[in-house]
C-alpha cells in the first residue's frame, strides 16, 4: 500500500509517498469495504476511466483507498474493476481485486461473490471510486451501526425545486437522496441482491421490514461525473491537504 506521512524537513513541510505490504484478506476477514470501480468515465469524457485521473497529484481511485486504509475496523479491502486494472491497483495499492461486470450492479454482484468464497465477511461497506472526498470516520461509523442496524446510507435532503412528470405540485420534503458510503449486513445484502435489478440503490433490494439508518448527518461526498467536476474536488482535496 501507498502510505504518506508528513514531516518538516529544514523549516519545510514535506509529504513521502512510501510503499508499505499490504495483508491479503483471509478467509476469516469479517468487516469488508469493497470499492466499485467499474465505471467506463463516458460522461467524463477521459480517455481513460475517471477514477484513474490523477488530482493534485494523485489518482482519485487513490484517495478513495486511502481512506479505507485509515480504517480501525476494516479486516480487508476489495476493488471490484476491470481486470485491466488489477495489476496497477494490486501493485500500487495492495488490495484485493476482482473483475467488475457490465453494470454497477454486475460490478456489486461479482464483489459479493468473491467475498462469499475469500472470506468471513459480516459487515460490508460499499464505497464509490469516484467519490475520494470521503472520510473514514464515517467508513467506521457505518461499521458500528450494524451492530443494530441491518444496513445504513448516507441520506440528503432535497433543497431544490423538485418536479415529475404527470404531476403539477411535488413536496420535496417527501424525498431525499441517497450515496455512498454505504452498509449491509453481508448475509442479508447477499441474499437478497440481483445483478439483473433496474433499481440504482441497492438498499431499496432488501425487504421492506430491514432495519435500516439513514444518516442526514454525513458530509455529501461530492462524485466526480462531469469534466467540470473536476475543478471542485481539487480545491476541496487542496484545501484538506493544507489542514
Amino acid at each position: 500500500m501507498k502510505a504518506v506521512f508528513t514531516c518538516l524537513f529544514q523549516k519545510k513541510i514535506v509529504t513521502l509517498h512510501l510503499t508499505i505490504a499490504n495483508k491479503e484478506m483471509k478467509q476469516t476477514d469479517k468487516n469488508i469495504i469493497m470499492i466499485t470501480s467499474g465505471g467506463v468515465g463516458e460522461r467524463f469524457g477521459s480517455n481513460i476511466p475517471k477514477q484513474y485521473v490523477e488530482v493534485n497529484g494523485r489518482k482519485v481511485i487513490g484517495y478513495v483507498i486511502d481512506a479505507c486504509k485509515r480504517s480501525q475496523l476494516a479486516d480487508g479491502i476489495l476493488v471490484v474493476a476491470h481486470p485491466k486494472y488489477h495489476d496497477e491497483l494490486v501493485g500500487e495499492f495492495g488490495v484485493d481485486v476482482a473483475g467488475s461486470g457490465p453494470t454497477l450492479n454486475g460490478t456489486k454482484r461479482n464483489g459479493l461473490d468473491y467475498l462469499r468464497t475469500h472470506s468471513a465477511c459480516e459487515k460490508l461497506v460499499v464505497v464509490d471510486a469516484v467519490r475520494p472526498a470521503v472520510e473514514t470516520s464515517v467508513i467506521d461509523r457505518f461499521f458500528t451501526l450494524l451492530d443494530d442496524y441491518d444496513a445504513a446510507a448516507c441520506a440528503r435532503k432535497i433543497t431544490d425545486s423538485l418536479g415529475r412528470f404527470g404531476q403539477w405540485i411535488v413536496n420535496r420534503e417527501e424525498y431525499y437522496t441517497l450515496s455512498t458510503p454505504e452498509a449491509f449486513r453481508f448475509a442479508l445484502f447477499e441474499q437478497h441482491f440481483r445483478a439483473e435489478s433496474p433499481l440504482t440503490e441497492s438498499i431499496q433490494q432488501l425487504p421492506e421490514t430491514s432495519k435500516v439508518y439513514l444518516d442526514f448527518d454525513a458530509p455529501y461526498y461530492d462524485k466526480l461525473t462531469y469534466p467540470e467536476d473536476l475543478a471542485k474536488i481539487q480545491h476541496l482535496l487542496g484545501a484538506r491537504s493544507e489542514k
